[in-house]
């Protein structure tokens, strides 16, 4: 057998430098998936308490890396139209009394763990109301859908999630179903911008 390693010497030592290589390009693809996962965003948007127009809508950072929200926009659909406003900032009308948390800003910075309480279905209506040609209130509203867009240190362009809501009457009540069992992370390139210019409409 020795006599056999002598001769395939060569071999051998282009064979084990082959798999050498083999094994430190898979190390590398795991160390490099590895530190992407660890600054990649996830913003979770959740209903929480009632199931109507009374239910409050909650943004978490799941994500590693601390973010700044930036804007939300509130896409509403219905009667036969699709309107989608900017809600961040409440430019018009009174604060509600009733909701502490319409205040003039929706902006903040959210670290790893941390969520805030953006407000009421209802008050987040309030806030599109002066953006649109109808009050919420005189529409026929059949779907709802939360973007949250923030900004990291970690990349150059916005991060986005966003969480859709069928708004159904049910026993006279209006009644609101998430659509999806999570808010979808938005991480395509071209959808990025496309919110991006989104927003710039709303400037």
């Amino acid at each position: 057998m020795w006599n056999w390693v002598g001769e395939h010497t060569d071999v051998l030592q282009v064979i084990v430098g082959v798999v050498t290589a083999l094994v430190w390009v898979v190390y590398l693809h795991i160390l490099i998936e590895g530190m992407r996962r660890q600054r990649r965003s996830e913003i979770l948007i959740t209903l929480g308490g009632k199931r109507d127009l009374g239910g409050r809508i909650l943004i978490s950072n799941l994500g590693l890396e601390p973010i700044y929200v930036l804007d939300i926009l509130l896409r509403i659909s219905g009667d036969r139209r699709v309107r989608t406003v900017s809600i961040a900032e409440r430019r018009d009308g009174p604060p509600i009394e009733d909701d502490p948390s319409d205040t003039h800003t929706l902006q903040t910075p959210l670290k790893t763990g941390d969520s805030t309480d953006i407000g009421e279905i209802y008050t987040l209506l309030h806030r599109a109301d002066p953006h649109t040609d109808r009050p919420a209130d005189a529409m026929n509203i059949e779907e709802l859908e939360l973007t949250v867009v923030a900004v990291t240190a970690a990349t150059s362009s916005v991060v986005a999630a966003k969480r859709g809501f069928a708004v159904m009457t049910q026993d006279g009540d209006t009644v609101l179903r998430p659509k999806g069992l999570y808010a979808r992370q938005i991480r395509n390139r071209w959808a990025r911008r496309s919110i991006e210019r989104e927003m710039e409409k709303n400037l």
